[in-house]
């Protein structure tokens, strides 16, 4: 009989100031019902994922000394832009390390941020994926997080984050389009243009920011509508960086046609989910049924990556 060890984490949703978690910014983030789950038995006949790419990076500084059977299922719709392929890390992550003795301390908040950045590091630097900071840090804490990166940058990591977990209600809607991509299609090409000096990507991001900081109080004083203008100036001035696409904004359209306040990305871009700010979250679910949408889910406050 081998030794089993498992672990899930959620996937998370930026509502605002996404995506300058990589260029020093702030951002305002969820996370999600959507969980992926890892469970590792060791001492039995070896069965690894066909996709090797994750698993290597998780066991590439944190290597196991037996035979182990990789179970891998996730509830996270793929490449969809909230984050599936970070939250399969973490689970395997935590895995990994509790059966190398190298468990992480969940229970505090210096080790989870210390969790976080190690799952960012690996995804970044062994796995090879270019992603940002919300992505790890919304997946290791949970919740409705307030993330400030001041001094963090695309390759170079910098500081630890600062985290403010927010007690809100939840009026979104996250719809998903069915289109694929991966994140890193996105943040490549834009760090490359950041880290040149383009003055329009330094300056929108800049300016994002700045959003994520009116998006916060706004949260904090229920004021959708101040909320909504923030989240469609967030959305404009990505989608001028080419950070849309025609399914995303054709469904940011379908949504405020259906009575949503607002509508933005909750990723990366070019495909991927949009979140939907709503104060009647089943009469938009409803509408867009209709419209052909089928991928839908509600933004909660689930809890961060944790052992089953």
């Amino acid at each position: 009989m081998g030794l089993t060890v498992a672990a899930s984490a959620p996937g998370r949703c930026g509502i605002i100031g996404n995506p300058t978690d990589i260029y020093g910014g702030r951002v305002l983030s969820c996370s999600v019902p959507a969980r992926a789950t890892c469970r590792l038995t060791l001492g039995v006949e070896q069965s690894l994922p066909e996709d090797l790419r994750l698993w290597d990076a998780a066991v590439k500084r944190f290597p196991l000394e037996d035979s182990v059977r990789v179970e891998w299922s996730t509830q996270i719709p793929r490449s969809s832009g909230i984050s599936g392929s970070t939250a399969l890390l973490a689970a395997t992550m935590a895995c990994v390390l509790r059966l190398t003795g190298n468990e992480p301390d969940l229970s505090s908040p210096n080790g989870l941020v210390a969790f976080a950045e190690l799952v960012r590091d690996v995804e970044r630097n062994d796995a090879g994926i270019v992603c940002g900071y919300q992505d790890a840090y919304m997946i290791v804490h949970g919740g409705l997080q307030f993330m400030d990166f001041a001094g963090k940058h695309p390759v170079n990591p910098g500081p630890p984050g600062r985290l403010t977990p927010i007690d809100s209600p939840l009026p979104f809607l996250l719809i998903t389009t069915g289109v694929e991509r991966l994140s890193g299609s996105v943040h490549g090409p834009m760090a490359q243009r950041w880290m040149d000096g383009e003055a329009l990507v330094v300056d929108s991001m800049a300016a994002i920011t700045e959003l994520a900081d009116i998006g916060l109080s706004a949260v904090l004083r229920q004021d959708w509508t101040e909320l909504g203008r923030a989240m469609d100036e967030n959305h404009r001035l990505m989608a001028a960086l080419g950070g849309s696409g025609e399914p995303i904004d054709l469904l940011i359209a379908r949504c405020k046609a259906r009575g949503a306040i607002s509508a933005k990305l909750a990723g990366a871009g070019l495909g991927g989910t949009v979140i939907a700010l709503t104060e009647d979250a089943p009469a938009l679910e409803a509408g867009l049924r209709a419209d052909g949408y089928s991928r839908f889910m509600k933004p909660i406050l689930a809890p961060g990556v944790a052992y089953l």
